[in-house]
């Protein structure tokens, strides 16, 4: 049965103009937090709507400007009366973020001008890419020193950068990141470090194909650093020093390629580092670092870096009796034969992970016998600690790669995971990996 009333007839609204802007009648507040949800591209180019979107992203919290390849005067002189008129249309809102990317022929008065107001506008966060035509970009330090408001600064581009010796220059700044910056000389850069008192996080990229940086010895001394990541790949020839003094310091990530002498005094607060370093000329470098590193938690070291270290330690190597994850990559060298070594000065090792795979050379363009005999004593680490196993193969699982991975199970009484990594490993081999003993019932064996 089917019950209609005869009371009501409900009325169905008139069909809605779908050419109809609802969107553009919203309020500016709502359209603009709208827009800071969008990428800052996106964002620019809503300009082009129409009137009503024209002026709105300028009042957005992050200002992102990129110059294009200008030929011509008026092309030059449009792009810098944006940037002014953004900046005036804000009269003074407070800005988040700050982005420039400058091209040549870019108005570097005019520049420095932006600076000063939008330190004004009480930026918190500053990024700055300019062209490599060894300018001397000039600061507003002056402006700076007051500023309490800037907490990270990015510096991109082989511009020259002069750093003047003061002591304060950013009070409030806790971020750091120079990408290929030229510098005055080794004391621009030590100036810029000392002029920071709370600064907590420094990235330094050094890596200019051809040229040299006008920087010999990296001078880094901070009371206050926590975070610290070096990229060097200049390819300049040269004698080239790093000098570390940060007691606070948590974090160490250094990639170098440029056989640099360390010297890092011993900080009591280091919990993870990664060191990626060439073989040739930094053995004794690498071994006074990681003498510094006994205290972490997690480590990484890279097949070249273990080589280097070889060359110092031989299999006498250094104590990390607070390690519990480690990530390594199997040397030339030594192969299998430094694992025991280095597990056994890793008591508490719970995590390790086989950066690529358990041979040195790919297997499709080299042939390595490993000659592995299993150590007669288990290092501590595996029957009691010993959690999970990562191997990540960028190829397949060789028969002779078999004999490490059935050692590593029959002895890891509380492992839990063995995860394998291996894009061309066929059922036949999974299936053998599968039936090893496992020391620990609960352990699954995951391939992916």
């Amino acid at each position: 049965m089917i019950l209609r009333s005869s009371k009501a007839l409900i009325k169905r609204p008139k069909s809605a103009n779908h050419n109809e802007d609802f969107i553009s009648k919203l309020h500016d507040a709502l359209l603009i937090q709208i827009l800071s949800l969008v990428p800052e591209a996106d964002a620019n180019r809503t300009r082009i709507l129409s009137n009503r979107w024209k002026n709105l992203w300028a009042f957005l919290p992050n200002l992102h400007f990129v110059m294009p390849f200008c030929w011509s005067i008026e092309e030059i002189n449009k792009f810098h009366d944006s940037v002014d008129q953004t900046l005036t249309l804000r009269d003074g809102m407070p800005v988040h973020r700050f982005y420039l990317y400058c091209s040549k022929n870019c108005n570097y008065d005019r520049v420095y001008d932006w600076l000063c107001k939008v330190v004004q506008c009480r930026v918190q966060e500053i990024e700055l890419r300019f062209p490599a035509d060894r300018f001397t970009v000039r600061f507003c330090w002056d402006l700076f020193r007051a500023c309490s408001s800037l907490v990270s600064l990015t510096l991109r581009g082989e511009f020259v950068l002069h750093v003047p010796d003061n002591e304060l220059l950013f009070p409030c700044l806790k971020k750091i990141d120079l990408v290929s910056i030229v510098y005055s000389g080794d004391e621009s850069f030590a100036n810029l470090i000392s002029g920071c008192p709370i600064l907590e996080e420094l990235f330094v990229e050094r890596q200019l194909i051809g040229q040299f940086d006008n920087m010999e010895r990296f001078l880094v001394v901070s009371p206050s650093l926590k975070r610290l990541r070096l990229s060097f790949a200049l390819c300049v020839i040269g004698v080239y020093k790093v000098v570390i003094d940060a007691p606070k310091l948590e974090y160490l990530n250094i990639l170098d390629v440029m056989s640099t002498d360390y010297s890092l005094t011993k900080p009591l607060s280091l919990t993870e580092a990664h060191i990626r370093t060439l073989t040739d000329g930094q053995g004794e470098s690498v071994g006074q670092l990681m003498t510094c590193l006994s205290s972490v938690k997690i480590l990484t070291l890279t097949d070249s870096t273990l080589m280097a270290l070889s060359y110092v330690y031989g299999l006498n190597m250094p104590m990390f009796p607070n390690l519990v994850k480690f990530v390594v990559g199997i040397d030339v060298v030594w192969g299998w034969n430094i694992l025991p070594t280095l597990l056994d000065n890793m008591p508490n090792l719970e995590h390790i992970t086989f950066a690529d795979g358990l041979l040195p050379f790919p297997r499709a363009q080299h042939i390595f016998n490993m000659r592995w005999s299993p150590p007669v004593e288990v290092p501590a680490c595996l029957p009691f600690k010993m959690k999970e196993i990562i191997i990540e193969n960028r190829e397949t699982i060789s028969p002779e790669e078999f004999n490490l991975i059935r050692y590593l199970l029959k002895h890891s009484n509380n492992l839990e995971t063995v995860t394998i990594n291996a894009h061309k490993i066929d059922a036949r081999r999974r299936e053998q990996i599968s039936k090893f003993y496992r020391a620990s019932k609960s352990c699954r064996i995951e391939f992916v």
